[in-house]
């Protein structure tokens, strides 16, 4: 019977407690219960343990436990503040933009996967590696530098008011999502984080062009060409939406919102049960220089219990379908350049099946008294306010 050599059953015992071990570090260490391994040390390594049913989704859960971490560290050492200047929510004077960990980390190792029955799921350990992640997060700063330098010289260049809103947008846009990156690096490294990439100066100068070039002013009427409680209201509406933009109203607005929205009782032969409503609303917008950017019409009915829950769910579908669209499409047409994702072209015309294009007003119903004008949504006898 042939021996079996010394060497042969010193590689066999490796083997076999390597296989133990889960291939490397010390069989000792319960890692699943106390998130640390030695050869993953805190100097070097960022550290966290995932759970799931499987292996990816307790790998999944590691990286997100991760990025919780960092998202932590990052928000007990930059907090948020913002105030009110006037009708515009603005960015406070203390250097404040929340920070939210939305790099995806990259330089990130698995080097232990296990089940645990006690806990009834897969238990991962994962690490991130914070030299080399360090190393590609001040990458991606230096290229988002040279970006900002293109955007700089590209708006001091530029003559159009509404290129220089756009292109002073991108660059706050720009240096925030550096400043996100610089901050992380900044935290994982033990440094400090630039300077160079605060925005209050470019906030304020963007505050000011709004205010001097990008006014607006809305102009409803109903079908009769006379201003109720409807007009009011959904002209609140829309100054509210674009206030919070960060647009300035002003009698001679440069931006123009006018048209039409009405509505009158469908009567109770239409529903014993509700209340009905039938309304349309016609709106234009149209730049400084009388262009038309955008328009929006529609007809619709809304119904209620009672005549005030009525008028609200109507007043909320206009807002909904008509202000809404209108809003975010001058947003996007003031504060990002076609093409980008996050561009919303305004509505022209036809929506839908219940939209009218360009239907003119009608007078059907409208006299000279209040008297005359007794099918209107403030009426002589259904005159309440929304």
């Amino acid at each position: 019977m042939r021996r079996i050599s010394p060497l042969f059953s010193r590689v066999m015992v490796f083997a076999l407690l390597f296989l133990l071990n889960g291939g490397t570090g010390r069989a000792s260490e319960k890692w699943w219960e106390t998130g640390h391994l030695s050869d993953y040390p805190s100097k070097r390594y960022m550290t966290a343990l995932g759970y799931g049913q499987s292996v990816r989704s307790a790998q999944s859960d590691a990286v997100r436990s991760l990025s919780q971490q960092l998202s932590a560290r990052i928000g007990s050492s930059y907090t948020q503040n913002r105030e009110t200047s006037g009708l515009t929510t603005r960015r406070s004077v203390k250097d404040v933009i929340r920070i939210r960990t939305k790099t995806r980390l990259v330089h990130i190792l698995f080097p232990r996967t296990r089940w645990v029955g006690s806990q009834n799921s897969y238990v991962a350990f994962a690490a991130l590696d914070i030299e080399k992640e360090t190393r590609y997060l001040r990458g991606r700063v230096r290229n988002i530098k040279r970006n900002l330098r293109a955007l700089e010289s590209s708006y001091e260049s530029a003559s159009d008011p509404f290129l220089r809103i756009r292109l002073l947008s991108e660059i706050v846009r720009t240096k925030e999502k550096a400043a996100l990156y610089d901050r992380e690096q900044a935290i994982l490294s033990g440094g400090s984080p630039s300077s160079r990439f605060d925005v209050r100066r470019d906030v304020s100068r963007l505050e000011r062009l709004l205010a001097r070039d990008a006014t607006f002013q809305v102009d409803l009427v109903n079908r009769c060409g006379q201003k109720d409680s409807l007009t009011r209201t959904v002209s609140h509406h829309l100054t509210q939406a674009l206030t919070g933009e960060g647009l300035v109203g002003a009698s001679n607005g440069k931006i123009r919102i006018t048209g039409e929205v009405s509505a009158r009782p469908m009567g109770r032969h239409f529903s014993r049960r509700y209340i009905y409503y039938g309304y349309h609303y016609h709106f234009t917008v149209r730049g400084p220089g009388g262009e038309t950017w955008g328009e929006v019409a529609r007809d619709g009915k809304a119904a209620g219990l009672t005549k005030d829950q009525a008028r609200m769910m109507l007043t909320r579908r206009v807002s909904r379908e008509g202000v809404r669209p209108l809003v975010k499409g001058i947003a996007s047409r003031l504060f990002y350049q076609k093409g980008s994702h996050r561009f919303v072209a305004l509505p022209m015309g036809n929506s839908s099946s219940g939209t009218l294009r360009r239907r003119p007003p009608s007078a059907s119903g409208c006299g000279s008294s209040p008297a005359g004008q007794a099918r209107s949504f403030s009426s002589r006898e259904d005159r309440h306010h929304v």
